[in-house]
């Protein structure tokens, strides 16, 4: 069994080569969660975001002023980059960009004058090829030439946000406004997930930040040992041991937790999981 409850690293490895490992490790998990559901210029976008928020708030936090100079200097970004990101964070009328191609598509499809019924106002029923009022002239204005027709048409078809109406041409119209590209089930999943991994970094950022005697439980115990064959009854007792301690948890908040909610309380949480390497099907899980 593997223990490092300090999270001692080889000795010749520097901060910036540990961060450097870890790293790839870290976002391939969560483009896997992505993928999919938000398209890569979003996320870059928010990233940047991000970046600079956090930038200014640990400048704020040593008494240096988060002059975008400054800002740019600890993000690598370029301050023009920093000052549009500021003036938009300051902006609240700036209306967020869809966070896939699919929703940007029903956008313009509901709102722009040429993809609409001149009667009705309503998103028009379009010939799926052709030039003019066509659903690949919306294609070819909401994304662009690098993605076919049948790719968007078929993404669409598969969260029932369109119908194909069969004729002498064939023409898709719009059902639904709201493109959701996974199923609720695993849109839930997919949310439990992010926010548990956030709650870990937060116990991650508060033990670097403060003394060691005020540091909250973060460890882990692996081993690499395991015979897949036995993977299965390893899960089961997990799943045992950790229900068992479950129970006693809840039983903890519940002790600690307060009946009325007041301002100045905090949250508190703890987190049990089991993890490894191996993706689903090469134990046998379908």
């Amino acid at each position: 069994m593997s223990i490092n409850p300090d999270h001692i690293r080889l000795e010749k490895m520097t901060d910036n080569s540990a961060v450097h490992h870890v790293l790839p490790l870290l976002f391939r998990k969560i483009v896997r969660l992505l993928i999919g559901t938000i398209s890569f210029p979003v996320l870059a976008d928010l990233i940047k975001s991000i970046y600079v928020e956090e930038a200014r708030r640990k400048l704020e936090q040593t008494n240096s002023k988060p002059t975008n100079s400054a800002l740019a200097l600890i993000t690598g970004l370029d301050t023009r980059v920093v000052s549009s990101i500021l003036k938009e964070s300051e902006n609240p009328s700036i209306l967020p960009v869809a966070a896939n191609p699919e929703n940007t598509l029903i956008d313009i499809w509901s709102s722009e004058a040429p993809f609409r019924d001149e009667e009705s106002g309503e998103p028009a029923i379009l010939p799926i090829e052709g030039k003019g009022k066509s659903f690949q002239s919306l294609v070819l204005r909401a994304i662009g030439r690098n993605i076919t027709i049948k790719t968007v048409l078929d993404r669409l078809l598969e969260g029932g946000t369109v119908e194909i109406i069969q004729g002498d041409i064939p023409r898709v119209e719009l059902i639904s406004r709201f493109y959701n590209p996974i199923s609720s089930d695993h849109a839930k999943s997919t949310e439990v997930g992010l926010l548990e991994s956030s709650r870990v970094l937060s116990a991650v950022l508060y033990n670097t930040n403060c003394e060691k005697e005020m540091r909250v439980p973060q460890q882990g115990r692996w081993t690499y040992r395991l015979d897949p064959k036995n993977y299965k009854e390893f899960r089961n007792e997990v799943r045992l041991l950790l229900e068992k301690q479950i129970a006693e948890g809840d039983a903890l908040l519940e002790k600690f937790e307060e009946s009325q909610k007041r301002p100045d309380q905090v949250t508190v949480g703890i987190g049990w999981y089991q993890w490894g390497d191996h993706e689903p099907d090469t134990t046998g899980d379908k």
